[in-house]
């Protein structure tokens, strides 16, 4: 869990970077071939970036799931024990 959440720190500090690149090219008046093409790598980063945001972020949601639904079992079975336990007594 502590490195799903260094991994989206990691992510999102990318992302920052990589905002603040493209706000100097956009106040930058003469762009060059070079300049250009690394406004679309940028870009074609940004869309991995978000979507490696979103793998972490469902994964996330889906071991929230299994933990609820492992403690529900938990649960029930300590129940079913101690009522097995009680009647049999």
């Amino acid at each position: 869990m502590w490195q799903r959440q260094k991994a989206l720190t990691r992510l999102h500090d990318e992302l920052n970077a990589l905002a603040l690149f493209d706000r100097v090219h956009d106040y930058t008046e003469e762009h060059d071939l070079a300049n250009n093409r690394a406004h679309e790598l940028r870009q074609i980063r940004r869309t991995q970036i978000l979507a490696e945001i979103k793998e972490l972020s469902t994964s996330k949601v889906g071991f929230r799931i299994r933990a609820r639904i492992s403690s529900a079992i938990l649960l029930l079975g300590a129940g079913g024990y101690a009522t097995l336990h009680y009647l049999l007594k």
